[in-house]
Formats: C-alpha cells, structure tokens, sequence
C-alpha cells in the first residue's frame, strides 16, 4: 500500500495517551505517535500508526528496510472452499486485499486448515478442516511466504495431511513454522531473508488436536513448552535481525487475553523475541507492551467464514516496517550490519507498525474497513480518539 506522508493532517494523539501502553520512564524512542492518513488505499480507512521517528528520519540509501503484513486466521475449507469453487476463483479470498498485499517484501499468516490431495471438506458445518491443495494458489501469488501451522486445526488431515501439508508448502515456495515431524522439527525457526535482513519466526498453539488442549503430541509445538521456546528464541539471536514468536491460543469470542497467552508472550519476549503475534480467538484482542516490545494477542479472523456475528466477521491486519544500517564492509556490499564492536548481532529497528482493520464478507474475502468501520473496530480494543467525528 502507498503512502503519501505529504497528504498526513494531523498528529492526532500519542501512543503514550491513548493507548495506555506506554509508561513515561521507558526509553524515548517508545514515544510513538498515531497519524491519520486520509488518503488510504485500503478504502478510504482509518489507519493508525506507531512510529520509532528518529528512525524514520534516519533512513537513508545506506539503511535495509523491510516491510511486512502480519494477518489473522486463514481457512480455506468448508464455506470459504465452497465460496472458491462456485465462483471457479482460488484468487478469490485475496482479491479485494491486493494492493496492500502485494505492497510489502512478504505475508505472514496462520493457516487454520491443512491441505488434503483427497476428499476436501467443502462447504457444511464441519468442525475438520482440509483445504483443496490447489487453493495454494492464493497464499502464493499474493505473498504469502511464512505461515504457522500450529493451531488446533493443523492435525484434522492427521499425520499424513500433516507431513502433505508441510511438503505442499516447501513445492510452492512457503515456509512454515510449528508444527513437523517430531517435536524438534516443530520447534525449528523459519527465517525469511529480504533486502539484506533476517527475519525469524517461531511458532506454537495450544491445542495439538481441536480437544482444547488436553491431548499432546510430538508434531505439533505448544505454547506451555517453556524450555523450547527459550532455547529456540535464544539460538536466533545470532543469525536474525528481527525475532516474530507467534501463538495460536487463547479464550473463543472474548476480548482479552488468558493467562496461558500472557504468559507466553512475556516468556518469548523476555527470551529474546522483537514481537509476538496471536490468533485463535476469532475476535481481535487487545495489544500490550511489554518491556518496549509489542504483543498483539489476536488479530481475529483473516479469511474465515464465521458470518453469524458482527465480531467474528471482523480482522485486524499489521503493515510493519523495520530497518538496519547496512556494513561498510567493502566485501558484502548491501549486506546488513551483522556485529557490534563486542560481536554480537545489531538487531533491526521497529519504524512502523500500521493498524489495518478488515471486514470479511461473502464467507470468505476480507476488505479494508471503511473510516466508520475501522472507529468501531479499533474501539473494541481501546484504540480510540474522541476527536474523530
């Protein structure tokens, strides 16, 4: 998505004020400020943004910037497949998002439903997901290049849908996090590499089967596995610039996050990781920071077709922006800063984090919100401006 930062009216408030979120004795560089952008291409929408400013003011041709979207959940089986077949469009559930899809370095996403060669649940009611492998397509064209398959969905296909699910995904060119053939594979990172710039995603549920986390097992990662989480985050720090730990967890169809999210994002944060992104709930939660470092505890639905209420309909997606100084190393020209005079790794700045609300219609497409829409939307979660009318 193009923005034109001549057309920003006004600073309407500070992140500090209006989101509670920020405590006057953290670091400068937290006082972040929210901008109203008028002139959106994500429909004319209300967009927020929390911006590091010394940093945006520091770019330069000698900085690496990546830019990515972070969305909730994804289902392509049951009515979103059905939807997908009767307009003969796998593109279908991606069209209306194309321009802020195809504005960034790379998507990020949860895939709720594995992808099955056989007999794919198409339309009903059913709670056993298992997506056509050809509605790839989407997820492909529209950039998607790391997904989390640790969810309570991700064994419906059992382990043969599974192991097709993690193979169908390496053919067409998709990283996956969280879920694998034992626990150690589940447990291993993915690093997507753009402009010079490592960024590392981790991921775990906590449901390894759809029973509400009663059962284990050893191919899918979960979120009270403290011991693999730490060690996982604390074996990146070496090779990443930027660390994402994504959960999927937490209460259906409430607001805030439960203890078991809390817990894990504290404990991924305070090992290392540069943000934590939820899904699960199917409502958008609230945000919290935490030792500088953002949580956002669920983002909602994506692509999903829970059409009997107003909530579930609703999404919540992140355009995040971070940046490094490129080496003057000679030998690696464009190759980012890897050590400081100690040797130890310079992560990337967080410059920009872009709240984008979505509506998902027709059983299966998100769009942007309109300004209205995205008002209420962000109201739910406390990001809120009286002044806006």
């Amino acid at each position: 998505m193009k923005i034109s930062w001549k057309i920003i009216l006004a600073i309407l408030f500070t992140a500090a004020v209006a989101l509670g979120l920020i405590q006057h004795n953290q670091e400068p560089y937290l006082n972040k400020q929210s901008f109203y952008n008028a002139e959106s291409t994500s429909g004319g929408g209300l967009n927020y943004y929390y911006e590091k400013s010394k940093n945006l003011a520091g770019i330069t041709d000698n900085t690496s910037t990546v830019t990515f979207l972070a969305v909730g959940d994804m289902m392509l089986s049951r009515n979103v497949a059905g939807t997908i077949q009767k307009n003969n469009d796998p593109l279908l559930p991606f069209r209306t998002m194309e321009s802020i899809l195809k504005s960034t370095n790379f998507n990020f996403g949860n895939l709720e439903s594995p992808f099955t060669e056989k007999n794919p649940i198409i339309g009903g009611h059913s709670l056993v997901f298992g997506a056509p492998k050809e509605y790839v397509k989407g997820l492909v064209d529209y950039n998607f290049k790391i997904l989390n398959l640790a969810n309570n969905h991700g064994f419906d296909q059992g382990l043969k849908g599974l192991q097709f699910t993690n193979s169908w995904l390496d053919q067409n060119g998709i990283k996956h996090i969280g879920a694998g053939a034992s626990l150690k594979e589940a447990w291993q990172p993915a690093i997507i590499t753009a402009n010079g710039l490592n960024i590392c995603f981790i991921g775990a549920s906590y449901s390894s089967i759809n029973d509400g986390g009663k059962a284990t097992n050893n191919f899918i990662a979960r979120i009270e596995d403290v011991k693999n989480l730490k060690s996982s985050i604390l074996n990146l720090k070496s090779k990443c610039d930027f660390i994402v730990a994504t959960m999927h967890a937490g209460t259906e169809y409430v607001r805030n996050p439960n203890k078991s999210q809390i817990g894990f994002a504290h404990t991924a944060i305070e090992a290392g990781a540069d943000m934590v992104i939820g899904a699960h709930p199917h409502w958008i939660q609230t945000m919290e920071q935490y030792q500088g470092k953002y949580i956002f505890y669920s983002l909602g639905n994506f692509i999903f077709d829970q059409e009997w209420s107003q909530d579930t309909k609703e999404g919540l997606t992140l355009k995040i922006q971070i940046s490094k100084n490129k080496t003057s190393n000679p030998a690696a020209p464009g190759a980012a800063q890897l050590d400081d005079l100690q040797g130890n790794r310079v992560p990337a700045q967080l410059d920009s984090i872009e709240l984008i609300p979505v509506i998902i219609e027709n059983y299966s497409t998100p769009r942007p919100a309109t300004e209205e829409e995205s008002r209420r939307i962000l109201e739910k979660i406390k990001v809120q401006n009286d002044s806006l009318r």
